[in-house]
Order: structure tokens, then sequence, then C-alpha cells
């Protein structure tokens, strides 16, 4: 049993019990079980129950409203100088307190064959009751953004396994081999802040998947004139002007999914989308670790990979400027042209004589445009990115001398190693992102993991 208690918080929301228990049974060591050790030396069933708090805020002083104090920040002169300037802070929530956590967890442990062979599994189910979020939508009038609120309800369903086997054989050479894998998914079950269930990049819909990706499905690059003019042709009530105008070999095709000859997004809500569809999960699914070890007369090598097997990446902020090499209509400011931005749409060499650039008619990238540029940057599954990968993070090999030698100088133990990280990485992720770092920077792009190699040597008086 805990009792919590955060100076953040008011009086009245500061303090919070948080109870928790475990029940466990190893069946193997019960008497019925004696003829079967054995085979199955370890099978223990668990079950346990748990709560914790979260703060879920970086604020000292989250509830209380602040007042802004500056000196010389005027914008006019008072006695020929800028004067001191105070003004409110945003507002606040007073009933602000602690995010509720509620995890049910039942599971089992195992060990066979004199535990050459172990694991264990584990099913949960969580609770996030009161998960802090901006207030319900206030009227623009007010002039300032909402308050945070305790107003989100989520439930997580997962699953995590470890298998794990070890050996050594006859003639000294011993091995190990271990794996772990691990799912889950949320779903939203109360957030009243979102009452018009608007759908987009990272918003929460009551009874919907967090972390969906919701975007249009692309036919293709048209790669003539003619092409272009066939597919606006088909979509008689609209074409593709709710997008963008001016549509032209190179651009994008969009599929209208909801067949009323318009391309659209509609309202942008869950239940008028228009032509949107959810075309992929941000959320990380099916994370995995693969641990391998083996060492033989004092040599030893260990091989660690881990990854994702699953998850689709559309990021915020600047995403599509480094995505396409330029954003939308900055193309003309922000224009990138890295190496990746080579392949695109080109309906003829172009360059100057002796210099030129054939055309590229299978395109990965559209025409480049300085204007109108964001048409086909549309969130759409052309483009939308496959972020699962697999990684070496660890390799190490080393060799320990024997035991006798290190006597006659003194020392215990010494083993020299060599070492690398992050020495290899396989992924259908863009060059221009690093699959462990997508989540941070701006739109994705932060500095990648760089890969060391290092050299060491280890002693044991």
């Amino acid at each position: 049993m805990r009792y919590d208690g955060s100076s953040r918080f008011r009086r009245g929301s500061r303090w919070q019990w948080s109870p928790s228990f475990s029940l466990g049974w190893n069946i193997a060591q019960e008497k019925f079980w004696e003829s079967l050790t054995d085979i199955a030396n370890t099978l223990k069933l668990r079950v346990s129950y748990g709560e914790l708090g979260n703060q879920n805020t970086t604020a000292w002083y989250p509830t209380y409203r602040d007042m802004i104090l500056k000196s010389s920040n005027g914008t006019w002169l008072q006695d020929g100088v800028k004067p001191n300037t105070a003004e409110p802070g945003n507002l606040v929530s007073n009933s602000l307190t602690w995010e509720k956590v509620r995890t049910w967890d039942i599971g089992f442990d195992y060990g066979f064959l004199s535990n050459r062979l172990t694991g264990s599994f584990d099913y949960y189910i969580r609770y996030t009751d009161g998960m802090v979020g901006p207030a319900p939508e206030l009227p623009s009038i007010l002039g300032t953004s909402a308050p945070k609120t305790n107003n989100c309800n989520l439930r997580t369903n997962g699953w995590e396994l470890s298998i794990g086997w070890r050996d050594r054989l006859k003639n000294g050479f011993g091995y190990s081999a271990n794996l772990t894998l691990s799912d889950a998914k949320t779903i939203v079950t109360s957030y009243p802040s979102n009452a018009t269930n608007t759908i987009g990049l990272n918003k929460y819909v009551e009874g919907r998947e967090v972390g969906e990706i919701w975007g249009l499905e692309t036919i293709g690059i048209a790669k003539s004139e003619n092409e272009m003019q066939a597919h606006l042709l088909s979509l008689p009530n609209g074409g593709q002007d709710a997008i963008g105008s001016k549509w032209s070999a190179g651009d994008i095709m969009y599929r209208d999914l909801n067949e009323d000859g318009k391309i659209s997004k509609s309202a942008g809500t869950l239940d008028d989308h228009g032509d949107l569809k959810v075309i992929g999960n941000s959320t990380p699914r099916y994370f995995f670790g693969i641990d391998l070890n083996a060492d033989w007369k004092g040599f030893d090598i260990r091989l660690f990979f881990q990854g994702v097997m699953k998850r689709d990446f559309w990021g915020t902020n600047n995403f599509c400027g480094y995505l396409f090499g330029a954003y939308g209509t900055q193309s003309m400011w922000g224009a990138r042209g890295l190496k990746e931005h080579e392949d695109y749409f080109r309906a003829e060499d172009i360059g100057l004589s002796g210099h030129t650039i054939p055309a590229n008619l299978d395109a990965y990238y559209p025409r480049p445009i300085f204007s109108e540029g964001g048409k086909n940057q549309e969130i759409q599954t052309r483009y939308l990115q496959d972020a699962s990968y697999i990684r070496l993070k660890n390799f190490q090999l080393g060799y320990t001398f024997p035991a006798k030698w290190m006597k006659s100088m003194g020392l215990t133990k010494c083993r020299v190693f060599v070492s690398g990280e992050n020495l290899w990485t396989g992924t259908s992720l863009s060059s221009l992102f690093d699959p462990e770092t997508i989540s941070g920077g701006n739109g994705g792009n932060a500095y990648p993991l760089s890969s060391t190699w290092s050299f060491g040597l280890s002693l044991t008086l």
C-alpha cells in the first residue's frame, strides 16, 4: 500500500492511495509434481493488481495562475525608457490532480530440463483514469488556450513473452539464446474534449485506437498531362479542387473512396471524413529483443538485436519538409535538395548541354513546384513511412586469459574485448530518418544514433 502526496496539487487533491497485491503458486514445488521435476522444475502461476499515480506535469504549481513580469518590455517610452510590464499567465484548472493507473496482470513462469529452457508469459489490462489533457473546447473569443484537466480515460490490453535457452556441452562450449516479445494497444474510452470527434494526427477520439493515422489513398503520380486530365474527368463533382489547384503531370492522383465524384476531407470528423480512411497507426507494435551469447576456452561473443515489427510514421511540424525536401508553399525558402530527393518526377531531360539530368517518369517524389506544393504532401498511403526495424544494438567479442597466467602476475582476472554499438539496421524507413529517434526532433528529424566501436581491458585484482 502506497500513500503519495505532491506539492504540485492543491490540498484537497494532493494525496492518493495506491494499493497493490500479488499471488503466486509454484506447482513444481508440490508433492504431486515430484515425478515430473526432472522435466519441469519451475511452473509458477501468478496474478497481480496494482495502482500507481502519475503527476504528468513539469510545472511547479500547475493549479495556480501566475503573473509574468518582464523588465524594459513595453513597446512605448516612458521618461525615455521602456517600462516594465506584467501580464497574467494562461488559464489553469484548480482541480488538477493525479492520473490513476490500474493494472491487472496474469501470467506464469516456467523452467524445463534443469532450467536450461526458461521463460515467462504475462497478459495485462491497464486502465488509465483521469489522464491530463486539454479542457473541452472554449469559445475563441476567450483569447487564450484552454487549461489542462483530468479528462481522458484509456484502456490498454497487452502481453509480454520471454523464452530462453542455455546449455554447456561436454567440450566446454557454452551458449545461450534469449527472446523477448511484447505487444499492446490502447483504446480511448472517454475524452469529452473532442466532442466533435475530429480526426487527424495525434487526435484522441472516443472509442478509437490511440495512434490512428487518417489519410488519403494514393493512386499514383500522373505520368502525363493526359493521365491527369483523365483522372480529373472521373471526378465530375469538383475533381481534386478541395485539395489544391493547377493539377498537372507529376502531381498526385488520389482515390475517391466514398465515390461522390470529388476528392475531399469533408468535415474531417469520424462521422463525416470524406475520402479519408485509417491508413496506419503510429503506435509501435511487437517490440522484440534477441540476445545471443557463446563462450569457449576463454573466448566469448555476444550479439544483441532489438526492433519493432510494426509501426507506421507520419511526423508533425516540419516532417514534410524533410521527407519531400521542401514544405508546401515554402519550397523556394526551405528547399533542402539532399541526395534522397533526386528521385523526383521529370517529364523530360533537363539541364544544360552535356550536363543533363534524364527524365524520370517512375519517380518516388512528385514534381517540385514553388507554389501549391502542399497538395502533393497530404497525409497519404504512398508516403506513409514503414518505421519497423531490426538493429544490431551491441556486438562484443572478448578473451579472458587463463587464471593460472594471471595468478603469477598477482591478478585474479584479465579480459580484453572489442565492442560495437548500433552497427547494422534493417528497415524500410527513408534514410532521412532513424527508426529509434523519429519520436523526437523537428518532425522526426533528430540526430540518428551513432555507430561506435570501443576497445577495452578489464582487470580484477
